[in-house]
């Protein structure tokens, strides 16, 4: 009985193997052959190109290579004294014309009474030019106060803040360094707006829609899956053949007829909260795979670009406070 026992239970195990072997390779099958997948996928975020809106040296610079800002940080401070010294100019102006437009403005109140009582001894002319004069005045007594509102918001410019959240990243500037009005200065990385850009072959957009769940695995975090969504499919790339070539011409490369390579289609993915010990940094690789058919509970705002607000709220990973 007991050699009978053994038996049964041995094919029985045996069996038992053969179908766990079977259900995963079925599974690995299903993952890689019928849901689309693809190893072109890199994490993105909002990089903003922090760029000061007038010229001079910087005498300040609190913050330092990949330190982590809050928005309304001071990034770095401009030499304020030359805007300093324009708006102390353009109060001056602005009290002048304020001056002479009173003052023209009181000659045309008593050029209009003298008018009234003397006409044959103030003429018309004199009158019009008198109010011609005031106007003018008070055209420039307003240009004066633009001008100080210009140089006011100038000096205010050799301040910048922080606008978002986010990591400054491959800073090369130290207090000395020249500012340039409208050329970018450093680059911040908003960290409330990553996701994912994965791309597809052409032939596997039939099995792709909107609001699909999706499954990210970093490269630097092989063994920790995000969850995801398909937020948006872009609607095209660029093309080489057919562009503008020598002397107008459209501009065509050769090709072998027997050999079509398939265009890779941009998906853009809605990234969820993400496993503890997880850190997106923008550029590393990713591998994706979406299950077709199968709707995320994840919610997406199709306006928005980036993440939740809990994303980067974990139990290991965290941020320092802002400066102070």
């Amino acid at each position: 009985m007991n050699r009978i026992f053994w038996s049964y239970t041995r094919i029985i195990i045996t069996l038992s193997a053969v179908v766990i072997a079977a259900w995963m390779l079925y599974a690995q099958y299903k993952n890689y052959l019928i849901y689309p997948w693809t190893r072109d996928a890199q994490v993105s975020a909002q990089v903003i190109q922090i760029t000061p809106r007038v010229t001079g040296p910087l005498i300040e610079l609190p913050i330092k290579d990949n330190q982590w800002v809050k928005r309304g940080d001071l990034l770095f401070k401009i030499d304020s004294s030359d805007y300093e010294a324009k708006v102390d100019h353009a109060l001056s102006a602005l009290a002048n014309a304020q001056q002479a437009a009173f003052e023209a403005k009181d000659v045309a109140r008593r050029a209009r009474e003298g008018y009234k009582i003397y006409k044959g001894v103030i003429s018309e002319q004199h009158l019009v030019e008198a109010e011609s004069d005031a106007k003018a005045a008070y055209a420039a007594a307003l240009t004066a106060k633009a001008d100080l509102h210009g140089a006011k918001l100038n000096l205010s410019y050799t301040e910048v803040y922080a606008p978002v959240d986010g990591f400054i990243t491959h800073l090369r500037l130290r207090n000395g360094s020249q500012a340039v009005a409208n050329q970018s200065m450093l680059a911040l990385v908003d960290t409330e707006s990553f996701w994912i850009d994965a791309f597809f072959k052409e032939t596997l957009m039939e099995n792709i829609q909107s609001g699909d769940k999706a499954i990210v695995k970093l490269m630097s975090y092989p063994d920790k899956p995000i969850e995801g969504v398909v937020d948006s499919i872009g609607w095209g790339v660029a093309q080489d053949d057919g562009s503008t070539g020598y002397q107008g011409l459209p501009s065509i490369e050769p090709s072998f007829d027997w050999i079509r390579l398939a265009q890779r289609i941009p998906v853009r993915i809605h990234i969820g909260e993400l496993p503890p010990g997880v850190i997106l940094r923008v550029g590393s690789t990713a591998t994706v795979i979406v299950l077709s058919g199968e709707k995320s509970e994840l919610a997406v705002d199709v306006e928005s670009v980036g993440i939740n607000n809990n994303t980067l709220k974990n139990d290991v990973v965290t941020y320092p406070q802002s400066r102070k």
